[in-house]
């Protein structure tokens, strides 16, 4: 039997390189529609910030997923992302 695993509440990091800050947050959701209105609320939150990069996974099956690099090279930010919540076995984050 596979274990896949779920979060419970909002966990955030933030960290500086080469004088670039970098916040993540990471939430609990249960539909595509929270997802939405998360990063819509993130990007008002965090207004000057010049990349929104996030990823989610939604149902125990994986049958929801997204990711997006919000202007960074493609595939360099969100694809890895999404990648990291794959390899963990992530879902409804």
């Amino acid at each position: 039997m596979e274990t896949r695993y779920c979060i419970f509440e909002k966990h955030e990091d933030e960290y500086d390189e080469k004088r670039s800050r970098f916040i993540a947050e990471m939430y609990p959701i249960a539909s595509e529609e929270e997802a939405k209105e998360l990063i819509t609320a993130t990007k008002k939150k965090y207004y000057d910030a010049r990349h929104h990069c996030y990823a989610y996974i939604i149902g125990y099956d994986s049958n929801i997923k997204k990711s997006s690099d919000d202007g960074e090279p493609s595939g360099t930010a969100g694809k890895p992302i999404l990648e990291i919540l794959e390899s963990r076995e992530v879902f409804n984050a």
